[in-house]
């Protein structure tokens, strides 16, 4: 969210939830035990955290490189829509990338009280990304607008589908 948008009491309120969710969520990986172990699971939960690693973190070179970004100012102050590399798949990397930390830690650790807060933060953050495509097509007007229906929210298996099938089409993604 770019800072210079007022933030309404809405989204303070949700951001404030949402944070005490995600740090209650790995709080609890330190004090609950698990209630069934599978190394299975276990490994899953790693290959989750290592995508949600990337997911989370690619943003922050993409915008710089790509995002017309000017020196010293923070990678969310882009001037223009990035709709290429992990962009071409998905619109929200950063918010998948904190679905799949979630997923992973409930992997690691599968409580209850984890598999709830899970459902919570998937719940929040994909309204969370409404939120943040409204600002985007008021930030970028129809060219955000015709990304958006390009470009599935977050959902990396349609994403890469709907890539190789424009690219097949046109040769190129827009």
């Amino acid at each position: 969210m770019n800072n210079n948008q007022k933030v309404g009491l809405a989204e303070k309120i949700f951001t404030i939830i949402y944070t005490i969710t995600f740090i209650f969520q790995i709080i609890m990986l330190f004090i609950l035990k698990p209630i069934f172990y599978f190394l299975f699971l276990t490994i899953i939960g790693w290959i989750l955290f290592g995508f949600s690693l990337y997911f989370a973190l690619i943003p922050f070179l993409i915008f710089k490189k790509r995002g017309d970004v000017e020196t010293g100012k923070s990678y969310t102050h882009t001037k223009k829509v990035v709709k290429d590399g992990v962009y071409a798949i998905i619109r929200h990397p950063q918010y998948l990338g904190r679905i799949l930390f979630s997923i992973s830690i409930t992997l690691w650790n599968p409580v209850w009280l984890n598999i709830i807060l899970t459902i919570v933060i998937i719940i929040l953050t994909y309204q969370w990304t409404y939120s943040e495509d409204k600002i985007l097509i008021e930030k970028f007007g129809e060219i955000y607008a015709s990304y958006k229906k390009k470009v599935p929210r977050l959902n990396p298996i349609l994403g890469i589908i709907k890539y190789l099938v424009y690219k097949e089409k046109n040769g190129k993604i827009n």
